[in-house]
């Protein structure tokens, strides 16, 4: 069977969505996919919900619905597995569109790499290898809040759960025989709360690529511009690049402006930005020059440089080696940005235990190994 081949039906109305989903209720599995438009929004716009189940595949035209309570309860379903693949931004498009997300859900990208995969199996792969079955690619660019959808377009769309249904059984199989389903069942759960946790605005100056080249009161106004940002996009729906990208956020704090004159030197600011929010980013870096000493961060740790650099090779050689010991990638077992923010709290002396980020199936395959790694190497 091609993509072509295979049949799907529309939910264009309140009254069939919710006739469908007294259904998907009754299933034990659903495969779920979206397809959306994020190039000038902050948020996803959703153009098509995908689902297929025991009976079939089903396009739901979300430009049709008004009422999203009856599929929110089948989100939020503790029986009916929900599967996806490289389900991040999947879980942006149902949040924003429903207010829930899919629990209990099972990403087939995490699941394969419980299997010994890479981290990033993309889809089209996916298939080839479970089902050697070669998909087109031509409608991953589409414009998909068109109407009327092209048959080209609602086939690449159904195809991407239907094959899912077909490849999961075969995955959950797998994944019994190496005893490995309560492990990705767990971090497929971690995925899911993390992504219901609010952004903590105020924190997300420390994502920003060389913070810690800064001094403290310029590290407060990154801060504040950050934390302001972060508020401002997601009011006005726009992408973070087109208020202020990180790269400018940085330069303000580094140089202070004091008025709009030393604003416009900065190198890569708009004139629009300077003429519509010029005054506020001046306010802002004044408040936060202002604020007593005591309310600006800390001095950000530097990249880790000698003798520190062997601590950080030795923590690296600890998870490729409880990586090929586990058949894993060590991607998934543990993130760079993880590493080195827990070799700066060890460092500093902040650390005696295993952060909850390595908590769960993760404790005993490589945190405590850390951790313990990190005890002998300070008491040198």
């Amino acid at each position: 069977m091609t993509e072509d081949t295979i049949e799907y039906r529309f939910i264009d109305s309140d009254a069939l969505l919710k006739e469908r989903c007294s259904h998907w209720l009754s299933c034990n599995v659903l495969a779920l996919d979206t397809e959306f438009i994020r190039v000038d929004t902050f948020y996803p716009k959703a153009a098509l919900i995908q689902i297929q189940d025991d009976q079939g595949c089903w396009l739901i035209d979300p430009l049709k619905i008004n009422d999203w309570e009856s599929f929110r309860e089948v989100l939020e379903s503790e029986s009916v597995l929900k599967v996806l693949h490289a389900c991040s931004e999947d879980l942006d498009v149902f949040a924003k569109l429903t207010g829930a997300l899919p629990k209990p859900m099972m990403d087939t990208q995490v699941a394969l790499a419980f299997l010994g995969e890479t981290l990033s199996v993309g889809y089209q792969r996916m298939v080839e290898n479970w089902l050697e079955i070669t998909l087109q690619k031509e409608e991953t660019r589409s414009d998909w809040l068109q109407r009327p959808l092209t048959d080209s377009q609602c086939a690449y769309a159904a195809a991407d759960v239907f094959y899912l249904y077909q490849i999961w059984p075969k995955i959950e199989q797998k994944l019994n025989q190496e005893n490995r389903m309560h492990w990705c069942l767990e971090e497929c759960a971690q995925i899911v709360r993390l992504a219901e946790q609010a952004p903590d605005d105020e924190f997300y100056f420390l994502r920003v690529k060389q913070a810690w080249k800064l001094n403290q009161e310029q590290l407060a106004v990154l801060q504040v511009l950050a934390a302001w940002r972060e508020q401002e996009v997601r009011e006005r729906n726009i992408p973070r690049g087109r208020l202020l990208s990180d790269n400018l956020l940085w330069l303000i704090a580094l140089k202070l402006p004091a008025n709009r004159m030393e604003l416009s030197r900065i190198e890569g600011i708009r004139h629009g930005t300077i003429k519509k929010d010029g005054d506020d980013i001046l306010e802002l870096v004044d408040i936060a020059r202002n604020r007593a000493q005591a309310m600006w961060p800390a001095s950000l740790p530097s990249p880790i440089g000698h003798p520190y650099r062997e601590w950080s090779k030795a923590m690296k050689k600890t998870v490729r080696q409880a990586a090929e010991a586990n058949n894993l990638p060590p991607e998934l077992l543990v993130k760079k940005r993880q590493l080195e923010q827990v070799l700066n709290r060890a460092i500093r002396g902040e650390l005696n235990y295993v952060p909850d980020e390595w908590k769960g199936w993760r404790e005993a395959i490589v945190g405590q190994p850390l951790i313990d790694l990190l005890d002998k190497l300070r008491s040198r």
